[in-house]
């Protein structure tokens, strides 16, 4: 039996494919949530088509400030690292942890608790910076360290993995999302509840490293005041970045200066309105790898990156630079051929199932 946990919406996005892929192979498992994230995780649930969860190890409202994130994060150690938690009820012999959140670094604390292997999916991502991100680039290290197996994406990732000379590496070749990606593409999103302009830009900002630093964070609001002067502009509403710009009383800066703030949406609506904008700006690695793969223009809001995906192409690194952030947003605005392209990068063997043939052999010895 193969253990599964889900803390975040992204993390459900790139494991809705895995997911999936196991059930094809008839791979016995268990898709778990942590319970750090609540909202919209069940419509990705009904999006991706998923089995519902065979149960939730903290229930608790959305973590989306510091103060609930704490309180998460002390009630799922309570319950599942110092007393016996539901899992040991269970056999599993893999607990398949993804990425870099605060929900794989404590179901990797957990599995190796109940000796369980753990298997960490999106190995090898490198900022070379603990407090750039942080804390994600600190648990990538922690996590590396206490998983017996590393999936993998390309040769970056797997050269930052080879001084773990005993563990187990796989190659998949791609991240997961690009699964993902093509799954939302073959899907029909639903109409907007908004009104979208015929020319627009997305912004998406939500990382701690970001919402926690207010010199920071008004800076990025004072680039998208000026970015509205140019071009219309939609703000999506996190969970956390919402909290946040109603404490501040930011949101209504944004707003009586032209700017549409938008709900979260669902990864496949999400993804039609992608289609749709000139770019996007955001601090989302994982829309990084979605504009590298469909070859949308990005301007990542951070100062550095732990991915290499589209660097070299149409992803920029905005470095809280001015002077870099003003040129991509001259280039982009000016150029008129900025289309979604659903080809080429996308034509290539699932890693998903890749992960899943893996597994299956690993319950079959």
């Amino acid at each position: 039996m193969i253990l599964i946990p889900i803390g975040t919406k992204a993390q459900l996005v790139k494991m809705a494919p895995v997911i999936l892929a196991m059930k094809k192979q008839l791979v016995p498992f268990h898709f778990v949530l942590t319970g750090q994230h609540s909202e919209t995780m069940n419509d990705l649930i009904i999006a991706f088509g998923l089995p519902q969860p065979d149960y939730t190890l903290v229930q608790v409202s959305e973590a989306n400030t510091s103060l609930k994130l704490l309180k998460w994060l002390c009630i799922i150690v309570k319950r599942h690292l110092f007393i016996n938690s539901e899992i040991t009820k269970h056999h599993y012999q893999v607990c398949l942890v993804h990425g870099d959140t605060l929900s794989t670094l404590v179901c990797a604390l957990i599995a190796r608790r109940y000796k369980i292997k753990v298997a960490h999916i999106e190995a090898g991502l490198r900022s070379f910076n603990y407090f750039h991100p942080f804390p994600e680039e600190l648990v990538r290290v922690i996590v590396s360290k206490m998983s017996q197996i590393h999936f993998y994406a390309g040769a970056w990732a797997g050269n930052n993995l080879k001084k773990y000379k005993n563990k187990k590496t796989i190659d998949i070749k791609y991240n997961t999302l690009i699964d993902s990606v093509k799954f939302a593409l073959s899907q029909k999103a639903k109409d907007f509840k908004f009104n979208i302009p015929n020319k627009f830009v997305i912004v998406s900002i939500h990382r701690f490293e970001n919402l926690s630093n207010p010199e920071r964070l008004d800076f990025i609001i004072d680039q998208v005041l000026e970015l509205q002067k140019k071009i219309n502009v939609l703000f999506v509403l996190h969970p956390a970045t919402r909290e946040k710009l109603n404490t501040l009383k930011k949101a209504s800066v944004l707003t009586d200066n032209g700017i549409s703030l938008i709900p979260r949406l669902d990864y496949i609506d999400f993804l039609a309105l992608l289609n749709k904008s000139v770019f996007i700006i955001t601090d989302g690695g994982s829309n990084q790898e979605e504009c590298a793969y469909l070859k949308k223009p990005c301007l990542l809001m951070r100062k550095v990156t732990e991915r290499v995906e589209g660097l070299d192409d149409t992803v920029v690194l905005a470095k809280y630079d001015s002077t870099i952030i003003s040129e991509f947003i001259h280039k982009y605005i000016s150029n008129e051929e900025n289309k979604l392209m659903p080809n080429g990068i996308l034509d290539v063997d699932s890693p998903s199932d890749i992960i899943a043939s893996y597994v299956k052999g690993i319950i079959s010895e």
